[in-house]
C-alpha cells in the first residue's frame, strides 16, 4: 500500500477509501449524505467538476469519531 502524507489531496475514490477503509471503502453516496450532514469535510474544488479533499481532514474525522467512542485510532 503506498504511503499517503498528510499534505496530499486526494480525490472522491480516495476519500472513500480513507473513511471505510481500502478493502471496504465507503459508497460515494455515503460520502455525499456525510458532507451534506456535518460529518465529513467539504471537498476543495480544484476545477469545474473536479473536487479533492485534504488527506489530513479526512484523518482528524476518524480521529474524532474514534475518540468519541472513548479510544485512539
Amino acid at each position: 500500500m503506498k504511503t499517503i502524507n498528510p499534505t496530499d489531496l486526494v480525490d472522491e475514490a480516495g476519500a472513500c477509501r480513507l473513511i471505510g477503509g481500502e478493502n471496504t471503502p465507503i459508497h460515494r453516496s455515503s460520502l455525499w449524505r456525510g458532507i451534506n450532514a456535518g460529518r465529513y469535510p467539504k471537498p476543495l474544488k480544484i476545477g469545474p467538476g473536479t473536487n479533492r479533499w485534504r488527506v489530513s481532514e479526512l484523518a482528524a474525522v476518524l480521529e474524532k469519531a474514534a475518540a468519541e467512542r472513548g479510544e485512539a485510532a
